[in-house]
């Protein structure tokens, strides 16, 4: 009979957190079912450790990010680490276990990982429930991938509890997930894209090109306004962001030259047209990833909804005469565009 496949679980940490990281590699070691990736422990002489690193990662079941005050302020490797585990999850399907930060002090939680709820990893006396409760994590995620197989000997002797569990507590592995009382360590918002906002911002973009490139009419500038302000409601409440690079380059050549066209027009006509041109590329993007997963972003998100909103409603005071208000609104819609520019190049 061969013998199930292990659970790879890559551990994502700061050099200066290894102690720790390292014995908690050594508990999962030892659980038998359960291949920990460490790269003291993995890695040959000779190997390109980037690669190896990033194959690693590629492969995993689970990540565990290894978190501390000292990674989460550090600049470097750990965090690539973490932009490439992002990525990877994007491709997952919605209520797999697959990244599972864990604190191992009292750190401020990145922004990008708040999605997944997260284990405390200290005090030290409380180590042992807090390793309980990842070991229910990785247990439901290796029977999802044993069912997925066609695999549910839930008799295999893999399927011990943790050496502090008594053996009337333990769970098999493939155990229905309903009867865990584990904590969802699932992402809160799908990564799924959402159609109907993508069609809104395709729309939003198809007028706006309009708007740019012919003679603009009522009927142009009114569904420019009413597709603009419709997609920054979807953008404000999604707060989801398309993960395709071509649209984010696009979009920031958009949002520039846009924001600034509203005031260098009369002297640069060209702007407008190629704010056109950065649209109509920016739409056909998105109508070709339009199913494609989206990732979540906070604040680039809220940016480009108030760059959306206030080019909305310029649209409709401009149709009502109230030039009061324009130059107010125009400046907004280019500080936004720079600011959402700024956080689309950061995410990158």
């Amino acid at each position: 009979m061969p013998e199930p496949r292990k659970l790879r679980v890559f551990l994502c940490h700061a050099s200066q957190d290894k102690p720790i990281v390292r014995d908690l590699y050594q508990r999962l070691l030892v659980e038998g079912w359960i291949d920990p990736w460490l790269d003291e422990e993995k890695l040959l002489p000779g190997q390109d450790w980037d690669l190896e690193i990033e194959k690693a990662v590629e492969v995993a079941d689970v990540v565990i990010v290894c978190l501390s005050k000292q990674s989460v302020t550090k600049e470097g490797y750990v965090q690539k680490e973490i932009r490439k585990v992002l990525n990877i999850a994007l491709e997952k399907p919605e209520e797999t276990i697959f990244i599972v930060p864990l604190r191992l002090d009292d750190c401020e939680l990145p922004r990008r990982l708040r999605t997944w709820h997260y284990v405390d990893y200290f005090p030290a006396e409380r180590q042992d429930q807090a390793y309980q409760r990842l070991w229910q994590a990785l247990n439901v995620r290796l029977g999802h991938i044993r069912h997925s197989t066609g695999n549910n000997d839930q008799s295999h002797p893999d399927a011990m509890a943790p050496s502090h569990i008594s053996v009337e507590e333990k769970k098999p592995v493939g155990e229905n997930i309903a009867n865990h009382t584990v904590e969802s360590f699932r992402s809160k918002e799908g990564g799924e894209a959402n159609v109907g906002g993508s069609i809104l911002l395709i729309l939003y973009f198809a007028f706006a090109a309009l708007d740019a490139l012919t003679s603009s009419s009522d009927i142009t500038e009114s569904m420019l306004a009413v597709s603009a302000i419709l997609a920054g409601i979807v953008f404000l409440v999604r707060r989801q962001i398309p993960t395709s690079v071509i649209f984010k380059i696009s979009s920031i050549l958009y949002l520039l030259i846009y924001g600034l066209s509203y005031r260098l027009t009369d002297d640069f006509p060209v702007f407008f047209s190629v704010a056109g041109v950065a649209a109509v590329v920016s739409g056909l993007m998105l109508a070709l990833t339009i199913r494609d997963p989206r990732k979540f972003a906070f604040y680039s998100s809220i940016s480009f909804a108030v760059f959306l909103f206030s080019v909305g409603i310029y649209e409709i005071v401009t149709n009502f005469d109230y030039s009061l208000f324009t130059t107010t609104i125009d400046t907004l819609i280019l500080i936004s565009g720079i600011v959402t520019s700024i956080l689309l190049w950061r995410d990158l």
